[in-house]
């Protein structure tokens, strides 16, 4: 087991990528703990119910700023929540190397997705509703690959509701943390009764991990759109390559 200051610390960069990026911290979180050593499946799914207190907390800041959309949660809620469920047991089909390779080709093909041009259509406004087939489908996705990879489902919501949903980008974090929050729950559930939850890591990695997403979501309201975009797409991009590179050389 790592140190506890250890995990403290990878606590505390996950949750700051958690309110800074809208992510729920678990896609950061898996390939750090994986790096210290912890078995595939374990690094996968233990920091999974860190997520739900971390991204409340974070969204208490977005809350603050009125940037929650509840109308689009509750659509994507409505989907993600069963494709959640059937996401973590599909885990017992696929190897944990696997897991590891496609957490870290996810990432990078978001990351990247991020840092391309903006374009005028997917600037949106506060008032936009994008379809509902748009909101469910991303909901089964955001769900079946959140129980699957253990990350929540935020990697999938954020460009969804930005690049194809046409919303402002602070508002897609904000939205995105919330239903992060309600999909890590039977995730959890479901990893836990899979025997892939490892206890004795997660109180140290949440105490770093707390705080930390408060402090990530009150610095994104004060950040540019562009500006954490580009930190999105730029920050993930390298740490993707970095721990593809590792999760295939060896």
């Amino acid at each position: 087991m790592p140190d506890p200051l250890v995990l403290g610390a990878l606590g505390g960069i996950a949750g700051l990528s958690s309110g800074l990026f809208g992510i729920g911290g678990a896609l950061i979180a898996t390939p750090l703990l994986r790096l210290t050593g912890i078995e595939p499946l374990l690094a996968l799914a233990t920091p999974l119910p860190a997520v739900i207190p971390t991204a409340l907390s974070a969204s208490i800041a977005y809350w603050r700023h009125r940037l929650i959309r509840w109308d689009i949660a509750s659509w994507l809620l409505l989907t993600g929540l069963p494709g959640t469920v059937l996401g973590a047991l599909a885990t017992r089909l696929v190897g944990g190397t696997v897991l590891m390779v496609l957490t870290g080709a996810l990432l990078l093909f978001v990351a990247l997705r991020m840092l391309g041009p903006e374009r005028p259509s997917t600037a949106g406004s506060p008032d936009a509703m994008p379809r509902r087939t748009l909101l469910l489908g991303t909901g089964v996705l955001a769900g079946f690959l959140g129980g699957l990879l253990a990350i929540g489902g935020g990697i999938i919501i954020v460009p969804a509701l930005v690049l194809w949903g046409r919303m402002p980008f602070k508002q897609a974090l904000a939205t995105s943390l919330l239903c992060v929050a309600g999909l890590a729950l039977p995730g959890t559930i479901t990893h836990a009764m899979l025997g892939h939850i490892a206890a004795p890591l997660l109180l140290p990695f949440l105490a770093g991990s707390l705080p930390a997403a408060y402090l990530g979501a009150a610095v994104a309201t004060r950040l540019s759109s562009v500006l954490l975009r580009r930190l999105y797409g730029g920050t993930l991009t390298a740490f993707a390559v970095y721990f593809l590179w590792t999760q295939l050389s060896g």
